[in-house]
């Protein structure tokens, strides 16, 4: 009796029409998508493996715990110069579903006017009213109940939110202790709660939404929202532990460089795999352009100086990269007080919650920090100088906004 076939054989017998580099948050969705329509045949290509069963993962209190490990690629800044020359670390999810894996499952959303800008700026189609019926057809939100609202302020507006999409929302049942004073605190301090920070403006306070399975408690997220419930389709191949080095560029008939495939390491060995239509790279802020720039498509002195060969000039690629910081502040509170830095320095107590979470999906595991805040903005530190009217009858002083 013959052996079965490997993945590696499977995936480089199957005539693709798309190939997906990077089976991250982005990729397993572009993948998927693509895939309900049957005459299309979809590979994708991951350098992570899958990692459905890892708790560090899917015990939403056990957030942060993947960060510097096997699922993270580790990548740090260059020395900066702002922080006496420290260099920070930048992690990216190395595993099937990439970065949506290790995330800290906050589901948040811009305001209206930061992807207005975008379609500003000439991408045409990616303002906020373009883009909000698809933030919809991602999510399935579980509403919090009125006693839940009331007592942790989790609002919501119905029109803002979709209830049929693959990613599970839903909001907290367990809360730091300092979440209970968070909102009057802040509503003392001149800030208002935001009881609908997802319609277009998250100015003010609000208890924020997590991006979690509500009745097993667990990490929603791209390789178990769209990738697992589609990987009986035929149509949809993935391949784990395969790191592209290179996409497969060849001149057309019009002597434009066109794309082909890809070239991987798998297991050692490097492979090609050709593809009959388009190569989509989803390979993360990070390695997107990392990946264009290694296969000829950049700025020529960057890639001269890499020794790589100049196909496609294009001096933005690698350029212009906005990373937001997490800056913490540390401070001690009550030792009565339970929290989740108590979980980590306390095995008896670890040991506790771990069985209330196994037992009841409840408990301290279940918390994610949601108590967020983005104030708002504040005037001027110097206001615009007072300019005289012109009009000599009045002699008025009026001064500009």
């Amino acid at each position: 009796m013959g052996s079965l076939p490997s993945d590696i054989d499977i995936f480089l017998s199957t005539k693709f029409t798309h190939l997906v580099i990077g089976g991250g948050t982005a990729g397993l969705v572009v993948a998927t998508r693509l895939a309900e329509d049957e005459s299309i045949t979809v590979g994708v290509l991951e350098a992570g493996e899958s990692a459905y069963d890892e708790p560090r993962i899917n015990i939403p209190g056990r957030f942060g715990e993947t960060l510097g490990t096997e699922y993270d690629w580790q990548f740090a800044t260059v020395p900066q110069p702002g922080l006496n020359g420290r260099s920070l670390p930048w992690p990216r999810g190395r595993v099937l579903g990439g970065t949506s894996a290790l995330n800290f499952m906050t589901w948040n959303r811009a305001c209206r006017e930061d992807y207005d800008v975008w379609e500003e700026l000439g991408c045409e189609g990616w303002g906020w009213d373009g883009l909000l019926p698809y933030f919809k057809k991602s999510e399935h939100l579980h509403p919090s109940s009125t006693k839940h609202q009331l007592a942790n302020h989790s609002y919501h507006d119905p029109l803002s939110h979709g209830t049929t999409g693959p990613i599970h929302t839903a909001y907290s049942t367990q809360y730091g202790a300092s979440h209970q004073y968070w909102h009057d605190t802040l509503e003392k301090l001149g800030v208002e709660t935001n009881k609908s920070h997802f319609s277009g403006s998250n100015v003010g306070a609000w208890t924020s939404l997590t991006s979690v399975e509500p009745e097993l408690r667990e990490r929603s997220y791209s390789a178990t929202a769209y990738y697992r419930p589609n990987t009986s389709r035929e149509n949809l191949v993935v391949l784990t532990g395969a790191t592209v080095e290179e996409v497969l560029l060849k001149r057309d008939w019009d002597s434009e460089w066109i794309a082909y495939g890809a070239r991987f390491t798998y297991q050692g060995e490097e492979h090609e795999v050709n593809v009959e239509g388009e190569v989509i790279v989803c390979a993360g802020s990070v390695q997107s352009p990392q990946l264009l720039e290694l296969s000829g498509i950049g700025n020529p002195d960057i890639l001269r100086a890499a020794g790589v060969e100049s196909k496609v000039d294009n001096p933005a690629v690698g350029e212009n990269l906005q990373e937001h910081m997490m800056t913490c502040t540390i401070y001690e509170i009550d030792p009565q007080i339970p929290t989740l830095d108590a979980l980590r320095s306390n095995p008896t107590l670890f040991a506790a919650a771990e069985k209330e979470y196994a037992t009841h999906h409840d408990g301290m595991l279940t918390a994610i920090p949601s108590s967020l805040l983005r104030p708002p903005s504040p005037p001027p530190l110097h206001p615009a100088p007072a300019t005289t009217s012109s009009s000599a009858a009045s002699r008025a002083i009026t001064v500009k906004d």
